[in-house]
């Protein structure tokens, strides 16, 4: 019933795979060779420049025959000129109508139009207005078209032209775009780009490549579905899993060690007590918590249980990983946490004691190395003990710690020196890295491309989402096992099981010729996928549950954050099953897919 009347596409790393910018002085040589390096992809046949006219010429009608109108809004500092400078060198701009780019800046346009007769005019958006997010930007597109359409003073297709915010889809590579920290806006429908890492021509290995049909030809059809029928793709929040294509005899090796990351992989969001010795005692009571402003009943709810699914998920998760603690035969399987952060392993064990999680790990390791929290802890028969791990003999990346545990296990397990238990522990001896699956809502966790490279074989991503999230406000980078779905469980096990049913090549390195013509001294434009996590706060108990927040601020908890991850899967969404979150379905390396999202 709200078909899409305006698709809204990101710059950099959506249409371009990387962005180096067009200066004026340019020679026509060095033009040429920027427009490949930013638009034409090495892993695809055929000109992809050609294909995304293709697209746009596709998408500017409608099923009903009606025009659809295609933007630009790209958070791109060069401004609204250099913008269109780089498309129309690629001729590309023809097939947009306006750019608007952010944030705002006094010295160069953040506006540009163009007219029926083609030509094009710099002028000023009103983002003074909004706050600087996209999507409290196209909310106020959506009310008020015509100061954002400078067009609508002369063409009567613009001053006619009523929106709304789900009439409206945006392409971007960067899901933290799709809902507002500031307003809690939410896009109701989107395309997420996928994000990769890639040795690229000269350049070396480059982070967080991406771009509509870099990986795939099967985008631009994906996408211009979409659009004509957005409510086809209702929003889904699952896990999912991967084993690498790994040599023939590794294959079917069983998997002898399952570890979990902790903060929005075991929880939703993490939130930490007010007391000086959570972090540092074993024997640390609950009981004080009566005496503060959180219950033990709260930190379980808001770390544990999801409001998004019936039943409770602590009790899903204590048989999940009972489950998982037992291979086919039998025998016992260890589990593990490997997460990042500072608050120390003490921290980690605690909440788990209190959702009585802990009991089903052998093991819990913390990152980064500290003088002042212990990074490890160990269970014998029902009692923790604590350790250093040797985190600092390592590279601080999941993927080096699980390369290290699979070469060193007795350093990472004190249990094996032990004589009773050794023979509940014996498999570690004999590891491989495709006997070690690693459960984590960071694709960056599964792969290292740094000057000590590494990668795992084997690996669960957890669905990332943001939500308004009880009475916190707005949370970004949310996650959770089963926070939204039941089928997380049952995938996660099955998988374990039997983890060559779901093989994928995710190989995303791939050396091409060199590139020589362009000054080796370029920018480039953009490199961060996302921002920080939303702090973690709880308002105080004496206000309301409010449905919208300005930003998430209030008092009594500690969030624990980790860092921003990149995102290479290409989706597309429409909410209108679930809930009100982002959706983030990304795959270390995976190959450039399209899972569209309505959620509307």
């Amino acid at each position: 019933t709200h078909p899409v009347k305006l698709v809204v596409f990101d710059l950099d790393e959506t249409l371009t795979l990387v962005s180096y910018m067009v200066e004026e002085n340019d020679t026509p040589e060095v033009v040429r060779e920027l427009v490949k390096v930013n638009f034409e992809t090495p892993w695809v046949d055929g000109s992809r420049i050609a294909k995304l006219q293709d697209m746009f010429e596709d998408m500017k009608v409608g099923k009903d025959g009606e025009r659809r109108l295609l933007a630009i809004l790209s958070r791109n500092s060069n401004g609204a000129e250099a913008v269109l400078r780089l498309l129309q060198a690629a001729d590309l701009a023809s097939a947009f109508c306006v750019i608007w780019t952010m944030p705002c800046r006094q010295a160069v346009p953040n506006g540009a139009f163009q007219s029926s007769g083609g030509t094009w005019t710099c002028f000023r958006p009103p983002l003074t207005r909004v706050h600087d997010h996209k999507a409290d930007v196209l909310h106020a597109v959506s009310c008020d078209p015509a100061t954002w359409f400078p067009q609508a003073a002369a063409d009567k297709a613009f001053s006619n032209l009523s929106l709304s915010v789900e009439n409206i889809v945006l392409v971007d590579d960067q899901r933290a775009n799709f809902q507002s920290p500031y307003s809690g806006r939410q896009v109701c429908r989107y395309c997420k780009v996928a994000r990769y890492d890639a040795t690229y021509r000269s350049f070396g290995m480059v982070k967080n490549m991406g771009g509509i049909g870099a990986r795939t030809s099967a985008d631009y059809e994906t996408l211009v579905m979409f659009v004509d029928n957005p409510s086809s793709c209702k929003e889904t929040l699952e896990l999912r899993c991967v084993q690498r294509n790994v040599r023939a005899s590794s294959r079917k090796h069983p998997v002898k060690l399952v570890v979990f990351d902790f903060d929005e992989t075991l929880t939703l969001a993490t939130f930490f007590p007010e007391d000086d010795v959570f972090g540092e005692r074993l024997d640390w009571d609950p009981a004080v918590l009566e005496e503060g402003s959180w219950s033990r009943d709260d930190l379980l709810r808001y770390n544990f249980e999801s409001p998004y699914v019936a039943g409770s998920r602590i009790q899903k998760l204590q048989s999940l990983l009972a489950a998982l603690a037992k291979d086919e035969s039998g025998q016992s399987r260890p589990l593990a946490v490997l997460t990042r952060n500072e608050s120390g392993a003490v921290s980690v064990l605690n909440l788990l004691r209190m959702a009585n999680l802990d009991r089903y790990f052998s093991a819990i390791w913390t990152l980064p190395y500290s003088l002042t929290r212990t990074t490890g802890v160990f269970q014998v028969r029902g009692e923790w003990r604590a350790f250093e791990a040797p985190v600092c003999e390592v590279a601080d990346h999941k993927a080096n710690v699980l390369r290290h545990i699979v070469e060193h296990p007795l350093k990472w397990f004190p249990q094996l020196a032990m004589e009773d238990l050794i023979q509940s522990y014996i498999g570690l001896l004999s590891m491989t890295p495709e006997s070690v699956v690693l459960v984590d809502d960071e694709r960056a966790s599964f792969q290292n491309n740094s000057e000590n490279p590494a990668e795992l074989m084997r690996f669960c991503k957890v669905a990332r989402y943001d939500e308004i999230y009880r009475n916190c406000g707005p949370l970004n980078q949310m996650g959770g096992i089963g926070a939204h779905s039941d089928t997380d469980y049952e995938h996660l096990l099955a998988f374990v099981q039997s983890p060559w049913r779901y093989s994928q090549d995710v190989d995303a390195v791939v050396d091409i010729e060199d590139f020589a013509v362009v000054p080796t001294n370029l920018q480039r434009e953009s490199l961060e996928e996302e921002g920080k996590k939303v702090l973690r706060v709880r308002r105080p108990k004496s206000l309301p549950n409010p449905e919208l927040y300005s930003s998430p601020r209030g008092s009594a908890l500690k969030r624990v954050s980790s860092s921003p991850s990149a995102s290479p899967l290409w989706q597309c969404a429409d909410p209108g099953q679930i809930s009100q979150g982002l959706a983030e379905f990304d795959l270390v390396g995976f190959e450039g897919t399209i899972a569209p999202h309505d959620r509307f």
